[in-house]
């Protein structure tokens, strides 16, 4: 019985720390949002666009309310991100997870294809288990980067660059971004896209290619990079809700109680 017992709380504290996540995405001018959160909340997040093509339109938002992700999906050749938006998407990142995706058109053009949809839930849910963080959907620079770049800047990566409609022929299949995906499905080939970053960058973080182009002399044109590995991010652990302590605190009393009457006996 008391074994039970301890195994069902058990169960209910990981379940309830397991909780997805609530994400914003950012709304400008093309189409696909709106598939992406049905996408997003298909695999149990929450979701909620938001019309951002108001200058202080994000930073009001992440400031009156909790995200754990936010998708900035730059899909405009408008400047619409004021340098309060940029700082509170800064201040909102805080060294988390990040994802830079120049291929993003994709979720535009086809937006229910399989693989962009695995894609799409595969990004959240190694942001969840990165504590957080940004993905930032962009295109080739510069006419589809007005938004993107100036928030890599602000927290130290390096910009979105050139523009490029090299077919994707690269893509590591132990990547957690490609789990169910077919590479070759995902918008990388013959439409122009920019050149992610990777490495070391000038803020320390290290960028990881998971996706893009090798050349013929074997340099490689990055399309998706992430601040984890292809492996990915060992998960945080989060700090139990008070909630959760108080049905362990109950739990654990009453074996307590169960073990005085044994004895009491």
């Amino acid at each position: 019985m008391k074994k039970k017992l301890l195994a069902a709380l058990v169960a209910l504290s990981a379940s309830a720390q397991a909780g997805a996540a609530t994400i914003l995405i950012t709304q400008f001018d093309y189409t696909g949002y709106t598939e992406m959160a049905s996408t997003l909340a298909a695999a149990g997040h929450t979701v909620n666009v938001v019309d951002t093509r108001t200058a202080g339109t994000l930073a009001s938002t992440l400031g009156s309310t909790f995200y754990d992700q936010v998708f900035l999906f730059d899909l405009t050749g408008t400047r619409y991100l004021n340098d309060d938006d940029v700082a509170a998407l800064a201040g909102f990142w805080n060294n988390r997870g990040l994802v830079v995706d120049t291929r993003s058109y994709g979720y535009h053009f086809q937006p229910t294809n399989a693989s962009e949809q695995a894609l799409l839930q595969n990004v959240a849910s190694n942001l969840e288990a990165a504590g957080g963080g940004v993905w930032v959907g962009t295109d080739h620079n510069p006419e589809w980067t007005r938004n993107a770049n100036p928030f890599l800047q602000e927290i130290g990566i390096n910009i979105v660059t050139g523009s490029y409609s090299n077919p994707v022929n690269f893509a590591d299949p132990t990547s957690v971004l490609l789990a169910g995906v077919t590479p070759t499905e995902l918008w990388g080939g013959g439409q122009t896209v920019g050149m992610a970053p990777i490495g070391v960058q000038p803020n320390g973080v290290e960028m990881f290619i998971h996706f893009g182009h090798e050349r013929a002399d074997g340099s490689i044109l990055p399309y998706i990079s992430a601040s984890f590995p292809l492996t990915g991010v060992p998960p945080v652990n989060p700090v139990p809700e008070p909630a959760i302590l108080g049905l362990l605190g109950l739990g654990l009393a009453g074996l307590a109680a169960t073990r005085r009457r044994k004895f009491a006996a």
